[in-house]
């Protein structure tokens, strides 16, 4: 082989290799660049996110209503009643009012007969005539010395004894008539022609109940946190299933001026008029009283309330950061709670504050979205004066 073509076939042998290295270079050029171009945006994305700040969702906090509305359960009585006992023994001869009947007063409800009642009247009388026979008898001897003068004072105390004794009879007697005593309406009759009666007043034993309906009186039970705001003349309604959009007027006429030590409640008494007759003593009611906030409070959601840690606090945004702020809670209703100290109203709170915020760290802000309805139907509406409805309504249903 002559040295032209072993030269000839050697620059074919590096130019090949020449040609791999640079088809593998290219390669590994096409293989590394988009890697590292991914690497450098990766490594720049986690720079910017490192050195960016937190987006906290925040929602300012509310100043509460000059009023809260608050409705308690009631009971509606009359503003007058009584029941009626026979005051003597005997039979019911007659009775003259029945039940839904208006009476007035003085009016005569029933005539009881009283045959032993007259036995002692008429054995008194007999005892009375013969007291006065011997006082009689006494007073007309005239010989000196003849009869003492105790003798004479006995027998003047006799008669008088006798006279006291018929008296008192005579007025037993006169309760044989059973009256009305006040205007009213008869609410129960518990006697007929021919009944026993025994004077006295043992449970079971009344023989009328008479009521004055034409002004009512619904008792409520106020709780402790309510009672600074109960006083006399404050407005109130008065709700009952029977009339669902018909609320009616009443005012506070007293209360009880104590609480209960077993419920810490005030008994309080509602006033209202009853003329039309519409409500019906013993009734189920509820009370609805709108108070005035004593003291100025704050609403807030409930999800802002830091959920670690005994103490109660939120977090705000001031000036672009964090700061904790410890909050007194006062009545809780449920996605919403009032706040009496600790905030003045208007302050950005973080909703759901994560656990890696701390004191003076620079965030970001963005609002709360308003909650979404649900899908579906809407649900129904609450029955009218439901008993189990809320007893303090939001404020922020108003």
């Amino acid at each position: 082989m002559s040295t032209e073509e072993r030269n000839s076939g050697s620059g074919r042998f590096w130019l090949l290799i020449i040609i791999a290295l640079v088809v593998f270079a290219g390669l590994f050029v096409l293989g590394w660049l988009p890697r590292h171009r991914k690497n450098a945006t990766r490594d720049e994305e986690s720079h910017a996110l490192a050195s960016a700040k937190p987006v906290v969702t925040v929602q300012p906090a509310k100043p509460a209503p000059n009023t809260t509305s608050v409705t308690l359960p009631a009971d509606l009585r009359s503003q007058h009643e009584t029941e009626l006992f026979a005051r003597v023994n005997g039979f019911v001869q007659s009775w003259k009012a029945d039940i839904g009947q208006h009476v007035r007063r003085g009016q005569v409800l029933a005539t009881i007969t009283t045959p032993e009642l007259d036995q002692q009247i008429a054995q008194a009388q007999a005892n009375l005539a013969l007291a006065r026979t011997s006082y009689g008898r006494l007073q007309s001897v005239t010989l000196p010395g003849a009869i003492s003068k105790q003798e004479l004072d006995a027998g003047q105390a006799q008669y008088a004894a006798q006279q006291a004794a018929v008296r008192q009879l005579q007025a037993q007697r006169s309760f044989r008539q059973v009256v009305a005593p006040f205007n009213g309406t008869v609410t129960q009759r518990n006697v007929d022609v021919g009944t026993l009666v025994t004077g006295g007043n043992a449970t079971g034993t009344q023989l009328f109940k008479v009521e004055q309906t034409d002004t009512l009186r619904a008792f409520v039970d106020v709780p402790q946190n309510f009672v600074t705001n109960i006083r006399r003349g404050l407005r109130a309604q008065v709700l009952v299933p029977e009339f669902p959009n018909q609320p009616f007027q009443g005012i506070v006429a007293r209360d009880a001026e104590a609480l209960d030590p077993q419920t810490r409640t005030l008994r309080t008494e509602v006033r209202l008029p009853n003329r039309q007759g519409k409500l019906r003593p013993g009734s189920y009611g509820q009370v609805r009283f709108d108070l005035p906030q004593t003291v100025p409070t704050v609403l807030i959601s409930a999800n802002a309330l830091v959920p670690s840690g005994t103490e109660q606090k939120v977090v705000m945004v001031q000036d672009g950061k964090i700061h904790f702020q410890a909050i007194v809670v006062g009545r809780d209703f449920g996605s919403n709670l009032e706040v009496s100290q600790g905030l003045k109203g208007g302050e950005l709170l973080v909703i759901n504050p994560a656990e890696n915020l701390i004191e003076g760290l620079a965030v970001d802000t963005k609002m709360a979205e308003a909650p979404k309805k649900p899908a579906g139907p809407p649900p129904a509406a609450p029955r009218p004066n439901d008993p189990d409805a809320p007893r303090v309504s939001s404020p922020l249903g108003k």
